[in-house]
């Protein structure tokens, strides 16, 4: 399944920044952050059906259970939260590290993955009675 390409986007250029790790100062492992937070928000925002709207995100968290199982609107939730501490960082905390921010890489590209809405289809299929053939789709 592709992912829609604002979300591949920052996860593309995340992986490039972990490509390079001797690179990554406290700046842009923030940045990288940032990148892979909004790219959880636009998943969350699309698998409740919202797109693109100013829903503020802690709404769109405590909805995505009646949207997606449980269990993965936790990790959802648990993500977004570790990735805003991360960006809104005190003096006196750590920086992130690189193996927590390629941690949060993988995990961000499992979760956008099963947040895509699933399929729909619409119209009607009409089937032929006692032909066994189907007839076109409307």
């Amino acid at each position: 399944m592709t992912l829609p390409p604002d979300v591949q986007d920052r996860l593309t250029c995340v992986a490039n920044l972990l490509a390079r790790p001797g690179q990554l100062d406290g700046v842009r492992i923030r940045c990288s952050a940032e990148l892979l937070r909004t790219a959880v928000e636009r998943s969350v925002a699309r698998a409740c059906g919202v797109g693109n709207s100013d829903e503020p995100v802690h709404a769109l968290l405590i909805s995505l259970p009646s949207h997606v199982d449980a269990d993965v609107a936790h990790d959802v939730s648990q993500l977004w939260h570790a990735l805003s501490r991360a960006v809104r960082q005190h003096g006196y905390e750590l920086t992130p590290t690189v193996a927590e921010l390629a941690g949060w890489h993988a995990d961000i590209a499992n979760v956008c993955a099963v947040l895509q809405p699933p399929l729909t289809l619409s119209g009607t299929i009409d089937l032929a009675e006692g032909t066994g053939e189907t007839a076109a789709v409307r």
